[in-house]
């Protein structure tokens, strides 16, 4: 009985999940907000990597955790902004920042890091990372440039 062997190739594994590049169009015009957002988009990229490269539980959990330390950090001082300036959107804005920061709570505390909740997370923060800046921020930073707070 003859056997046939054959060589198998290596097929390299595309990554599952892509990196978001900024782009200036999610500027809303505030050097201090858009600096938060660059910020946002590299720790996004850094869970996107340690997902793609199904790194340890510890490590991608490392990452999230710092993604939404930041998160925290951006949203108080957006909202501060929003008071400072008397924004008349605010409760509305801050409603969605609640939501948001209680959803990914809610999934990080229960997550299986790299899993399918991994992935459910990074599917949920591309989503809601450009279409919160798109959105609300980009509404927000016209009213902020309206009023001379731009900068």
């Amino acid at each position: 009985m003859l056997t046939e062997s054959r060589s198998m190739k290596a097929v390299p594994v595309q990554p599952r999940w892509n990196t978001v590049a900024w782009d200036d169009d999610y500027g809303v015009g505030h050097d201090g907000i858009d600096g938060d957002h660059r910020r946002l988009f590299e720790l996004f990229n850094e869970f996107v990597t340690a997902v793609n490269e199904n790194r340890g539980d510890g490590d991608v959990e490392a990452v999230l955790v710092e993604l939404l330390k930041y998160c925290d950090t951006h949203f108080d001082r957006e909202e501060k902004l929003m008071r400072e300036h008397g924004y008349p959107d605010y409760e509305r804005h801050k409603a969605l920042h609640d939501s948001f920061v209680r959803e990914i709570y809610d999934i990080n505390n229960a997550m299986d890091a790299g899993g399918e909740q991994g992935a459910y997370v990074l599917g949920m923060l591309g989503t809601w990372l450009s279409g919160h800046i798109l959105g609300v921020d980009k509404k927000l930073g016209a009213f902020l440039k309206e009023r001379g707070a731009a900068a």
